[in-house]
């Protein structure tokens, strides 16, 4: 049986300048077309293992 979700904290005081400034700092980062071709690769993968027949 699962265990209830807990509720997600509120982040306060320096927590939550340094969750904002790690957010703009990969604001603009994008994901490298390797890692999103293997991403793709493998979700049609799990795709073809869920097909209902």
């Amino acid at each position: 049986m699962a265990k209830p979700i807990k509720n997600t904290p509120i982040l306060k005081g320096k927590e939550a300048v340094d969750f904002y400034k790690t957010i703009d700092l990969n604001r603009d980062k994008k994901v490298s077309t390797d890692s999103l071709k293997a991403i793709r690769v493998d979700a049609n993968k799990l795709k073809e293992l869920l097909k209902v027949n």
